[in-house]
């Protein structure tokens, strides 16, 4: 294969081709293991980069695209809704700290409405934008204070 990758499994009869359910190891040790259509990774399948994160879940033409689960090594995962590599749509984040966002995605960012919990307990409930706290919202302190009202770029 190209770039020293090695391949295995189904092509197009007589040609070099990768189609059907195969896995493909690249020189880096990363590897991709599911359903390729026209060379390229497209339905479901897994991918393990070199630095141990993984994806699993739906492909197209080669991007993460569709329902797919991002597992970061270091404890931290993104399950949710992809287009073209970027979480796009509902999804749910957490971190090794005991963080978490669940709610909507635009191009990779937090946009939209979510609730973001930290890991002091602590939760923000209400709109985001390019991953700035912006809009109408709740936090509500680990001790009980509660704020309602607008916040602009994180801030009250």
């Amino acid at each position: 294969m190209e770039n020293g990758a090695r391949y295995t499994g189904e092509w197009v009869k007589g040609q070099k081709v990768r189609q059907g359910k195969g896995i493909q190891v690249w020189p880096d040790g990363s590897m991709y293991e599911g359903y390729w259509k026209d060379n390229k990774a497209h339905g479901h399948g897994r991918l393990i980069h070199s630095d141990g994160d993984v994806y699993d879940g739906e492909w197209v033409e080669d991007k993460a695209h569709g329902k797919g689960v991002y597992s970061h090594l270091d404890g931290a995962c993104y399950q949710g809704e992809w287009v073209e590599d970027k979480q796009h749509g509902n999804g749910h984040e957490t971190w090794p700290d005991g963080a978490s966002y669940k709610g909507q995605y635009q191009d990779g960012k937090k946009h939209g409405t979510g609730v973001f919990t930290w890991a002091d307990g602590s939760t923000y409930d209400g709109s985001f934008n390019d991953n700035n706290i912006e809009g109408y919202g709740v936090y509500n302190w680990k001790d009980g204070r509660i704020f309602k009202g607008d916040w602009f770029n994180n801030k009250m």
